[in-house]
């Protein structure tokens, strides 16, 4: 009876720990501020993400991943999760703004057990030839 309970204790709070463990909630969004569309293909170090279609004066998310036990420091940018990301944009438009450039994206960062790095680019008219 004492082997049961101490297994039966032990599978609890295996339990409860994991449950409290926290993480991150990686997200990245594009705002769309032109007045072309544009097809977004991203692929993050966990593989391809669908195409996403950002209308114009539009802001979609295109990249969400929540990461389990998981913290980052102040050492973390925007384009860390990045393998590539591949934009078309409607009339031939050419995208002039480095996308894979940290300085170019806006990082919002919550920190705590459930923290979230949440990550913005903005492009406009001015950065399409």
């Amino acid at each position: 009876m004492n082997k049961l309970f101490v297994l039966i204790l032990l599978i609890s709070a295996s339990i409860l720990f994991s449950s409290c463990e926290g993480g991150t909630t990686f997200t990245k969004s594009i705002d769309n501020r032109s007045t072309e569309t544009i097809q977004v293909m991203l692929k993050s170090i966990y593989g391809n993400s669908e195409e996403t279609t950002i209308l114009p004066n539009e802001s979609k998310q295109i990249f969400w991943n929540d990461q389990m036990g998981f913290f980052v420091d102040d050492s973390y940018t925007c384009t860390q999760l990045i393998d590539s990301i591949k934009l078309t944009i409607t009339n031939n438009k050419v995208l002039t703004k480095d996308i894979m450039n940290p300085d170019n994206w806006t990082r919002n960062s919550t920190n705590g057990r459930n923290s979230r790095e949440d990550c913005l680019f903005t492009l406009t008219n001015n950065d399409l030839q």
